[in-house]
């Protein structure tokens, strides 16, 4: 499946930050880690204002987390997840 950032450029204003968390070496998170190496560069060359963390911890399931204008936070599991359905979650959250 090909993935293409350009719908990326459009999220909503009311989202402040994003962050991924992963594991660098487990199972889990080969996705997250496939994501992240293939798609941030541009990710972050169409949304640079917008605070993308990428952190790494071991032993930690993966995880995407939107943080909005209202401080409200949204949480999804990217366990065991292709780059292509993380690529969904987070065109859902960037909404």
């Amino acid at each position: 499946m090909r993935i293409t950032l350009s719908r990326l450029a459009s999220f909503t204003p009311k989202l402040k930050e994003l962050r991924i968390i992963l594991d660098p070496k487990g199972a889990a998170s080969k996705g997250a880690r496939e994501y992240v190496e293939r798609f941030y560069p541009n990710l972050k060359k169409n949304n640079p204002d917008l605070p993308i963390l990428v952190r790494e911890c071991s032993g930690v399931q993966p995880r995407l987390t939107a943080r909005y204008v209202n401080g409200k936070e949204v949480s999804l599991s990217l366990a065991n997840q292709e780059a292509p359905d993380i690529h969904k979650n987070l065109e859902a959250v960037g909404k």
